[in-house]
């Protein structure tokens, strides 16, 4: 066993490493002459590799240049290969030495400095549209620019319709009762339309009343027409001579017929 020719194999550049650990398996039975001669079954077991590929491992050693046949044969059988380790004490080739690496490209080194390139942007860069604020009183125009609403302004208002707005029969009614019920004819879906204004006219003459009176009766009772004859019946139609269920009741005889029915 030579410490030198394990510490020689462990550090060889051998490509397959199951062949770099048959060389070190053969290092280990090396004498002070670097020659050995195991057989293919130490070196199975001292390598857990099977035949074929210590077979492989050996012919790549021996075609690398790292063990040399030295043509002796040992064994009990005569046929066992004595080999020797190819250490620089016994002709083999050192590794060739790695290449220096060859610093780059720098002004130090003799290059000419070249400034950077300044990029060059495009003239028409992307236009990114503008999105309305949630809650703001400046809405940004197309161009980007932003304008502000004039807030001072305040919500105008309906005009208020004056009292000859319908001309001739309203000159003289009170704007107030006017505009009161005009409302209550909207909200009643009635348009105040120049036959309603007629028939109004109409009926507050029949009645003795002015319009204006007439107007304001019909805004308290919740009325979208007037009707001389509802005053006289105290708001309410005259049903006076209309016949009801009950007439004609006084002039029956309920003294009854003979079989005890009575006459209808």
């Amino acid at each position: 066993m030579s410490n030198e020719a394990i510490n020689w194999a462990l550090g060889q550049p051998v490509s397959k490493s199951s062949a770099k650990f048959v060389l070190v398996a053969m290092a280990n039975l090396a004498g002070a002459d670097m020659t050995c001669w195991p057989s293919y079954k130490h070196l199975t077991s001292a390598t857990a590799q099977d035949i074929k590929t210590v077979q492989a491992g050996l012919r790549r050693l021996r075609d690398d240049g790292y063990i040399t046949d030295t043509g002796e044969r040992k064994g009990s059988t005569g046929q066992v290969i004595v080999y020797r380790l190819n250490t620089p004490e016994f002709g083999g080739v050192r590794p060739m030495e790695k290449t220096p690496e060859i610093p780059s490209k720098s002004p130090e080194n003799g290059v000419v400095s070249v400034a950077p390139k300044t990029p060059v942007f495009p003239v028409k860069t992307p236009v990114f549209p503008t999105q309305d604020p949630q809650i703001s009183h400046e809405t940004p125009p197309k161009t980007g620019v932003g304008t502000i609403k004039d807030t001072s302004r305040t919500p105008k208002e309906p005009k208020e319709e004056s009292a000859d707005f319908f001309g001739g029969p309203f000159t003289d009614v009170d704007p107030k009762v006017l505009a009161d019920f005009r409302k209550l004819r909207t909200k009643l879906k009635a348009p105040l339309t120049d036959t309603a204004v007629a028939g109004l006219v109409r009926e507050a003459k029949k009645a003795g009343m002015t319009l204006t009176d007439v107007m304001r009766m019909c805004c308290e009772r919740s009325w979208r027409g007037f009707n001389a004859e509802w005053v006289a019946s105290g708001g309410k139609q005259d049903r006076s001579n209309q016949p009801s269920r009950h007439t004609g009741f006084d002039q029956r005889n309920y003294e009854g017929e003979p079989d005890g029915s009575i006459p209808a």
